[in-house]
């Protein structure tokens, strides 16, 4: 223990700075300054301060690297899963696409400039059903004219082919008899004519013919008599010139008529002349021959409506009918090419053109998916190829719908290898349909290659790169040791791993972030 003793006049004046607890009192009638007791033991204490002070400054930054070192040296606490080995089925995990059982890659034989297209991404369409259309009016113009032609061939061909109507031979049977009657009735005209010919005229015949030739030569009178009364007016001034030659037209044409009229006279008096015998029997001879052809074309028009359908008809309307059907055929084969079908039917997955946009023969335009039995198409590792065989049942699932599975079985293994990229592509057929399927979609694909095996199962966080490759870290003696594994399936219970594991031991999840061979404890322990 320090002897107490004086304060040394340094001290003092390192007190008076130095330290907050120091107070000095002054004696007012005192002679030289003596060391009082209470005043040397404020002074101590502030002394003591003083060292503490100093102490603590040096100490501070200690205690806090001490705290830093701990906390960084502390060992990091993980999520751990224990190590079980369990029965499952074995199975073989890869991504897989959907697709139809046909896939078509739709285009035209022609170029030209899309007019029309009548389908998008995701449409159903039947077979026959038009997709999109090139801008080409003539080509159908020319169908729709080879379509008419050739309805009206059928149309005439069903008329050839069938019996007459009772209508048709109703009509054939009235002109038959209109032929009879009509061709008879010009024989007895003409048979009258000449009989009148041959017998010469008659009295009264005369008679007629001179009461006849006195009026027109009465009216050439009264004619000749009016022209002179109009000269005379004329030459006064009182008639225009064409009143007076209208006068003088009727005077012309009054004797004409009367001079043919008296030549009529003189015929019917002097009788029939041998020409005029003649020119009868030449009318009766034609009528004769005129009934006998209008009869007999219209018993043949008869007959063969009696006799309907003949072969010869039938044959040159059908030989008409393939005539008009190849027509058609060659216009819609030109047609065909300006517009694009679907040859059967299924879904549209892809429309890579627009409207408006010029195309080479060839050109990709749609494709079409046949999804009434669709595929799932996968590749997996070529090392794989020994674990699977035709007939393998398979589990699929897509992430874009969660919670519905369908099941399918393998099919097809590829028959050849991708060199490039060590795969082989493998079918699989669904066993049963979903509306939710959809070309090219993306699904997970488990393909069951033994339905019992003893195998580990983790969570999927558990697995991570490490070493260029696929690793866990096992928490042996406080440490993460790495510790490479080989995957397998993926499922709803985790991720299939073989490697130097043991039934028991802990694996760190989560391990992204882990380093390997670092300190770490497990959370609850």
């Amino acid at each position: 223990m320090r002897r107490m003793r004086g304060v040394l006049p340094e001290e003092l004046k390192e007190a008076r700075t130095g330290s907050d607890y120091y107070s000095e009192s002054v004696a007012q009638d005192s002679a030289p300054s003596v060391p009082i007791p209470t005043r040397r033991l404020s002074w101590a204490t502030a002394f003591v301060t003083n060292q503490w002070k100093r102490l603590a400054k040096l100490a501070v930054p200690g205690i806090i690297a001490l705290a830093l070192y701990q906390y960084v040296s502390a060992p990091d606490s993980v999520n751990v899963a224990v190590v079980k080995t369990v029965t499952t089925a074995e199975t073989i995990g890869a991504t897989g696409k959907i697709r139809g059982s046909r896939v078509a890659d739709l285009g035209l034989d022609s170029s030209g400039v899309i007019k029309s297209i009548y389908v998008k991404e995701g449409d159903s369409v039947t077979a026959g059903q038009p997709l999109l259309a090139l801008a080409q009016p003539e080509l159908r113009s020319s169908a729709e004219a080879a379509r008419a032609a050739l309805e009206s061939a059928n149309a005439e061909l069903a008329r050839a082919s069938r019996g007459p109507l009772p209508s048709e031979i109703r009509e054939a049977r009235a002109q038959l008899a209109q032929a009879q009657s009509v061709g008879q009735a010009r024989i007895n005209q003409a048979e009258a004519k000449l009989r009148t010919v041959k017998r010469g005229s008659r009295p009264q015949e005369v008679a007629e013919a001179q009461s006849e030739l006195q009026r027109r030569q009465d009216i050439l009178a009264k004619a000749e008599l009016d022209y002179g009364r109009l000269q005379k007016l004329y030459k006064q001034g009182a008639i225009s010139e064409s009143q007076l030659d209208d006068a003088k037209v009727a005077v012309v044409t009054s004797r004409s008529s009367a001079d043919a009229q008296k030549s009529r006279l003189s015929l019917i008096k002097e009788g029939a002349s041998s020409d005029e015998i003649a020119e009868a029997n030449a009318g009766l001879a034609e009528a004769r021959a005129s009934r006998e052809t209008n009869v007999a074309s219209a018993r043949e028009r008869l007959n063969t409506i009696l006799a309907q359908p003949r072969y010869e008809d039938v044959s040159a309307a059908r030989a008409k009918v393939d005539q008009a059907r190849a027509e058609y055929r060659r216009s819609l084969d030109m047609t065909s090419k300006s517009e694009l079908t679907a040859p059967f039917t299924g879904i549209v997955a892809d429309v890579p053109v627009e409207q408006g946009q010029s195309i080479s023969p060839g050109q990709k335009l749609v494709v079409l998916h046949e999804m009434t039995k669709p595929l799932v198409e996968v590749e997996t590792d070529e090392e794989n190829l020994s674990a699977l065989t035709i007939g393998q049942q398979a589990v699929i699932t897509a992430d874009a719908f969660p919670g519905r599975e369908l099941h399918a079985v393998v099919t097809d293994l590829g028959s050849k290898v991708n060199s490039e990229r060590g795969t082989v592509q493998v079918l699989l057929s669904l066993t049963q349909s979903a509306a939710w399927l959809r070309p090219d979609l993306t699904v997970d694909v488990n393909i069951v290659t033994k339905r019992s095996a003893r195998r580990i199962i983790l969570p999927a966080d558990t697995v991570t790169r490490y070493g260029g490759g696929s690793a866990v870290f096992v928490l042996r003696g406080g440490k993460a040791l790495p510790v490479p594994v080989t995957p397998g399936a993926v499922g709803r219970d985790g991720i299939v791993v073989s490697g130097d594991l043991k039934d028991g031991e802990r694996v760190i999840r989560d391990a992204t972030n882990v380093t390997a061979n670092s300190d770490v404890k497990a959370l609850g322990r």
